[in-house]
């Protein structure tokens, strides 16, 4: 070893020591997404060990300063809540998903609310004529193995009336110490049986799937096809990847193909991610072959997933995306996209393109943080920007007549006029007052700023336009597109045009 690396080791022995020491004398005085245990592995990064021992000067009276505070000021002051401080203003410093963790259970309530943990029997339940109905029967819980019917009512819960209690009550009885029994009583076929059902772990049911109604195939523009009868086709949605929705969703599509599904409608809307692992799980399933995502940190790709080939028999494929499609189904939508395994039909996802880790350091806390950002296939970083769709379709917002009637209070675009970025008139207010009915929050000021220019760019990139952020004529007319869409939209107009491409496809395969 030569005498500048030698140098260089004693430096970075000085930092982890140093930093050991006030964090002992600090303490005394979670695509998405993995989890770590035990200490970190800490590696310090600088320009020059120049910076590093500057950086150290400054740093190695911090504990002074605290006990200086603890001394002299004003007011009593925990000296716990100065060191919490100190952490977190570190994690101030970085992006709004980098959080600090004082405590295990802030930790722990945070994997599990990705996760999706808890005890109980594996049922949803929905308020339906003053009763609790059972919504759905999770495929992996003790209800599903002793017969709990889907759409029974609950009429007890150890004994105990629901009569009037809201789901969440009801929910709150049914859930417990784990490996304790619970009796439900349940209505079904006009009789009422009791369930004695055994509590276990469980991940909350993330993937719900149904056949849809048979209808003739049809053609592009809605004109019956013709062919060999009815195409059938499956719906799965996810809510979110809690770490056991890829085998859940392996389980629904392997139904819906066993009972004849010959495409699939794959339904991300409203998904803000959670584990990445488990949305690449999904990607195996629907991409054949291909690059699904590439890491990039600090500027450089540092990994990337291959499919593995599991996906088996494969049919037309249609996604739903929307504005709340984020992280780790964000990945998904991008692989199968970028893959061409699939069409992703809505509109532009929500743009959340990193990922996290969470990090436990012994006896001081633990941490979430961003370690990379994830890429397509096409090695594009979505961060900020999201993945616009193949088809774009805004949902329908299925207004009464008195509110399309306020939302109709709309100024017209001005004949012949276009703005570009700083530039004020009525034809911004215009486009603003749009976007703000669609949901962008944007302020109504006439004047063609930053946040209006972001969601002009988003629509455009909609629409397939080039995503500027200008607002040109063609730009106006993406504008009040999407605005009528969305005000006199009645149904669930992506999901029909969803179905519309799948019967397509299914169409020109036979």
């Amino acid at each position: 070893m030569n005498r500048r690396s030698q140098q260089r080791n004693k430096v970075i022995m000085r930092v982890l020591a140093i930093i050991l020491v006030i964090a002992m004398l600090m303490m005394t005085g979670f695509y998405l997404l993995s989890a770590f245990a035990g200490s970190a592995d800490w590696t310090v990064y600088a320009e020059s060990e120049a910076d590093i021992e500057a950086a150290l000067q400054r740093l190695s009276r911090l504990p002074e300063v605290v006990r200086y505070i603890d001394g002299h000021y004003a007011d009593d002051i925990d000296i716990k809540d100065l060191t919490d401080a100190a952490y977190n203003g570190v994690f101030d410093a970085l992006d709004q998903w980098s959080v600090w963790y004082p405590t295990e259970d802030e930790k722990d309530a945070f994997l599990n609310m990705v996760s999706g943990k808890y005890a109980g029997v594996g049922i949803t339940m929905e308020q339906a004529d003053g009763r609790c109905v059972i919504q759905s029967v999770n495929l992996l819980g003790p209800a599903y193995r002793e017969g709990v019917p889907e759409g029974g009512v609950i009429l007890s819960v150890d004994g105990q009336s629901v009569s009037g209690k809201a789901p969440a009550e009801v929910a709150e009885l049914v859930r417990g110490e784990e490996d304790t029994e619970v009796t439900l009583c349940i209505e079904a076929g006009g009789e009422a049986k009791d369930y004695v059902l055994m509590r276990e772990p469980l991940r909350a049911q993330t993937v719900t799937y149904r056949m849809l109604e048979e209808t003739p195939a049809q053609d592009a523009g809605g004109v019956p096809a013709g062919g060999e009868g009815a195409a059938k086709v499956g719906y799965i949605a996810i809510s979110q990847f809690s770490g056991a929705s890829a085998r859940e969703f392996r389980m629904a599509r392997l139904l819906l193909l066993s009972q004849g599904a010959e495409g699939l409608i794959l339904d991300l809307r409203g998904n803000g991610g959670g584990v990445l692992s488990d949305a690449l799980g999904v990607a195996n399933l629907l991409v054949p072959s291909g690059t699904l995502l590439y890491y990039e940190t600090q500027g450089e790709i540092t990994d990337k997933f291959e499919a593995q080939g599991m996906t088996g028999r494969l049919v037309p494929l249609a996604v739903l995306t929307d504005g709340e499609t984020a992280s780790a189904s964000e990945a998904l939508a991008g692989a199968i996209k970028g893959c061409r395994a699939g069409t992703l039909v809505g509109q532009t996802t929500f743009g959340k393109g990193v990922a996290q880790e969470i990090v436990s350091i012994d006896g001081a806390g633990s941490f979430k943080l961003s370690f990379c950002h994830f890429l397509t296939p096409g090695r594009t970083r979505i961060d900020g920007v999201g993945i616009a769709p193949d088809v774009a379709v805004q949902g329908g917002a299925d207004l009464s007549e008195e509110q399309r009637a306020a939302a109709e209070k709309v100024l017209a675009f001005e004949e012949g006029k276009k703005y570009y970025a700083g530039q004020r008139g009525l034809g911004v207010l215009a486009a603003q007052q749009r976007l703000n009915v669609l949901g962008y929050g944007v302020l109504e000021s006439g004047l063609l700023d930053e946040a209006t220019a972001a969601a002009l760019k988003r629509i455009q990139a909609e629409y397939g336009a080039c995503p500027y952020g200008g607002l040109d004529f063609c730009t106006q007319e993406l504008v009040e597109r999407a605005f009528r869409e969305f005000a006199y939209g009645t149904g669930d107009a992506p999901l029909e045009k969803a179905l519309e491409v799948v019967r397509h496809e299914i169409e020109k395969s036979r």
